[in-house]
């Protein structure tokens, strides 16, 4: 098991699928990698989903590439 905060630097730039393995308040903290890929399109296709986990699927940011922003 890993702490998501640490498969996020880890894996930065990539989605992540992560099998979550503890949560505190409400938010998934820890949990297993399952897979980490660029695309997230071939990520849907591929995360192994299952009813008896809890799968949290993420971007390992940064959301916006270094010299560019955004207006909402």
């Amino acid at each position: 098991m890993a702490k998501i905060a640490e498969l996020k630097k880890k894996y930065k730039g990539e989605w992540l699928a992560i099998a979550v393995t503890k949560e505190q308040n409400g938010e998934a903290v820890e949990g297993e990698l399952l897979l980490h890929l660029r695309e997230r399109e071939e990520l849907w296709k591929q995360v192994p989903m299952s009813k008896d986990r809890i799968v949290y699927v993420t971007y390992a940011g940064p959301l916006l590439d270094e010299g560019y922003a955004a207006a909402f």
